[in-house]
């Protein structure tokens, strides 16, 4: 009994992976007769229209001018850096700290220290910064930097960074060596 049921199983489910199922039913009896009546008529016609192939009837897809929807945006907004890069432009604004400005000099200048104690010298329109900056302004202790930043939505923003020179005491002044 158990060999039997087993056999069953084993045939129910190879006719389940192979796809056979059970035959749908035919049309009822006077439909089939319509059928067989109508069947060389519908040969006759199918006999006389041109073969149309269906992939032959759908326009090849052309892809140019329209951007892949699965490259990411960013990719898109991101301009390539320059090949040549300044010593201050490998640092991040918030890794130099400014030292000392002259300002009564034409043209004014400025000295910022990164946190080796390096110093560089800036003066109006000097390229610094990893996001492109550029020094604007030269004040009484504040280097002015502005930066052209995309947003979110592509647009391009100027983001002004006001760089001071650290008070005496503060927390956040350089540590040097021994004088």
């Amino acid at each position: 009994m158990r060999a039997i049921v087993l056999q069953s199983t084993a045939l129910l489910v190879a006719l389940a992976v192979s796809g056979a199922a059970a035959p749908e039913p035919g049309p009822p009896a006077a439909a089939a007769d319509a059928a067989a009546v109508a069947a060389p008529a519908a040969d006759a016609a199918v006999a006389t229209a041109p073969a149309v192939d269906a992939v032959a009837a759908v326009p090849p897809y052309d892809a140019t001018g329209r951007r892949d929807p699965f490259r990411p945006f960013m990719l898109d907004l991101k301009a390539d850096p320059p090949p040549q890069v300044t010593p201050l432009q490998r640092y991040e604004l918030g890794q130099l700290t400014v030292v000392g400005t002259v300002w009564e000099v034409s043209p004014s200048r400025g000295m910022v220290e990164d946190s080796m104690g390096m110093g560089y010298i800036v003066s109006v329109g000097t390229p610094i910064g990893r996001n492109g900056g550029v020094v604007t302004a030269i004040e009484p202790r504040q280097v002015i930097v502005e930066e052209r930043v995309l947003d979110f939505y592509g647009n391009e923003q100027v983001r002004r960074i006001v760089m001071e020179t650290p008070k005496e005491g503060s927390s956040n002044q350089v540590a040097r060596g021994p004088k």
